[in-house]
């Protein structure tokens, strides 16, 4: 029979001891999940917090613009505004402009806006409601504008648009397809409210 060497009860108490140390200093330096980081990856932490949510604001820059389909169109919602966006508070009004247009060539007939209406929803306010027959081919385009209400309870304003086309099956035909088109535009406030208490220094 082979001899085998066996290592010594000592060495194996030995080499025992030296793994345990290894793994304690390995998972010291690790951190899993379910279980609290070290004291120091808590300090890092500490040292900075996430930043809350920013308000969006899609007027920022001053304008904006959205592109959607309408049947075989494609229809450009132009937004801007002469104020300055970055003094909008909560308790703010500004004035919003907005134009509809149909980008590309014109289409084989006639396409009219016989509704444009702007309204928050969760203030429950009508901002605009025009009715009426405008044309919208090339070159023509419909723009309007309005005022946008406080709201101080919110760190922004969503304005939902709902907008009405008829667009004329053959031209001179007289006949129309109608298709009702949706927006949102987002307005946030960054601006002090006048008269605020400043924030006290951390």
């Amino acid at each position: 029979m082979t001899a085998v060497n066996r290592p010594a009860p000592a060495a194996r108490r030995i080499i025992g001891s030296a793994a345990a140390l290894a793994l304690m200093l390995g998972l010291q330096a690790c951190s899993f999940p379910g279980f609290p980081a070290s004291s120091e990856a808590k300090a890092n932490s500490d040292e900075t917090p996430n930043p809350g949510p920013v308000a969006e604001n899609e007027l920022a820059q001053g304008s904006t613009s959205h592109r959607l389909g309408a049947a075989s169109h494609t229809l450009v919602l132009d937004y801007w505004t002469n104020e300055n966006p970055a003094s909008w508070t909560t308790e703010s009004s500004p004035i919003i402009n907005v134009s509809l247009k149909i980008d590309g060539a014109p289409g084989p007939g006639a396409v009219r806006v016989t509704r444009f209406n702007a309204r928050v929803d969760a203030l429950g306010v009508e901002l605009t409601n025009d009715q009426g027959s405008f044309a919208l081919e090339p070159p023509y385009a419909y723009t309007s504008g309005f005022a946008l209400p406080a709201n101080p309870s919110a760190a922004s304003t969503t304005v939902l648009f709902t907008i009405d086309l008829l667009t004329e099956t053959e031209p001179g035909s007289g006949i129309f397809t109608r298709q009702t088109v949706l927006d949102t535009l987002t307005i946030g406030y960054s601006g002090k409210v006048p008269g605020a208490a400043a924030e006290p220094a951390p």
